[in-house]
């Protein structure tokens, strides 16, 4: 069992979307009329990183993402070369207007499987919030060469687009060096410029990864081993169907099964459940009053089990109470229960208030005793 799928997990995911104090990461393109190679270090504090697949259908187009266990892509491919990340630390003043749409889950996510190109990924930001522009800047670019860096400064997005090589950062000063005589796109010069920028500690780089926007070639490097890459096709990764690898094992699980994408992977899972009866009130009061402590940083080890207890000390969950990010739970509601051999299970849509408006899916595993057994975060929706 994944310790990061639990209440940890919960708290990850969460942590993606605040403001981080220090510039992370180091994204950037390199380009000639032949080759356009899209760059990027993910810095982060957390080690569990993967890349996940997921098919076109449904007016959708087929996307890789690359990030981590709590399932927020920080990036993508897709199968018509267009390509992002984000870059955090970059503060800017920034309200989403009321004419802004809402876009489910991920907004990137969405950009990445319905745009083909930088003009229609610029479009969708216009037209859908996003509201990562207060904290963070994001690089788009497509398999012409076009790129296009988004953030916000005095309450608007700032969109500067171009077609030479360049980029942005934990590295910007390296990039100011090795950029501008406009390298040759290859692999190795893309690895090299990456190897330069490495960010090292807690908070260092975790996995590279250079997307060939026209070949659909994916070249994954887990954390500081630039030397020691794999190399992946898009196209071939998703005549798989959607499955996802542990980057820090992926040349070990390239040559098994697919594994099956985890809930919080899965293109907007929360539309599989509708609100039902809830017929054990006293069960909801009970998660209920768990959550609210988890919240408020008063988490009470009776209330978990002796194991799930030890994994949530050993991963700081004190931390949420560093974030308050959430506000008040503002409602509960039941959308699943089940057995679960000897143990139960209850998923839960979570509104907050206050702070963000936002609602999370939760999946509760309680034993016999009522006795939280694991918390995992299966989906976010911005209101």
């Amino acid at each position: 069992m994944n310790a990061k799928r639990l209440v940890p997990g919960l708290l990850a995911a969460l942590a993606a979307f605040t403001v981080q104090s220090v510039e992370a990461c180091t994204i950037f393109v390199i380009t000639d009329a032949n080759r356009v190679l899209f760059c990027n270090n993910e810095d982060w504090s957390n080690p569990k990183s993967r890349i996940w697949f997921a098919p076109e259908g449904d007016g959708y187009l087929g996307c890789a993402y690359v990030g981590f266990d709590h399932g927020w892509a920080q990036g993508g491919l897709n199968t018509k070369g267009l390509a992002f990340d984000w870059v955090a630390g970059a503060m800017g003043k920034w309200k989403p207007g009321t004419d802004m749409k809402v876009a489910r889950g991920n907004p990137s996510e969405r950009m990445l499987e319905t745009c083909a190109t930088v003009d229609e990924a610029i479009a969708f930001f216009r037209q859908y919030r996003e509201l990562s522009f207060a904290h963070a800047k994001i690089l788009v670019a497509d398999s012409s060469g076009k790129s296009v860096i988004i953030g916000a400064k005095d309450g608007k997005l700032q969109i500067d687009e171009g077609s030479q090589c360049r980029g942005f950062g934990y590295g910007q000063k390296t990039l100011d060096k090795m950029l501008p005589p406009a390298p040759e796109p290859t692999v190795a010069n893309g690895a090299g410029i990456l190897r330069a920028c490495l960010q090292d500690g807690k908070n260092g780089t975790k996995y590279s990864n250079i997307f060939d926007l026209k070949s659909g070639d994916i070249h994954l490097f887990p954390a500081s081993r630039l030397s020691d890459g794999v190399k992946l096709n898009l196209a071939a990764e998703l005549t798989k169907g959607e499955h996802y690898y542990d980057i820090p094992r992926i040349s070990e699980q390239m040559t098994q099964l697919p594994m099956p994408l985890l809930n919080n992977m899965k293109r907007l899972f929360l539309d599989q459940f509708k609100p039902i009866p809830d017929t054990e009130p006293g069960i909801t009061k009970r998660i209920r009053v768990i959550l609210e402590n988890l919240l408020d940083g008063v988490a009470r080890a009776e209330d978990y089990t002796a194991e799930f207890w030890t994994k949530i000390k050993q991963d700081e969950v004190q931390a949420i109470t560093d974030f308050k990010l959430l506000g008040k739970i503002a409602s509960l509601t039941l959308v699943e229960r089940k057995a679960e051999g000897e143990n139960h299970s209850h998923r839960y849509l979570v509104g907050f208030k206050d702070v963000m408006e936002v609602e999370v899916q939760l999946r509760f595993v309680l034993d016999q005793k009522d006795r939280v057994v694991l918390v995992e975060l299966e989906g976010i929706e911005y209101k």
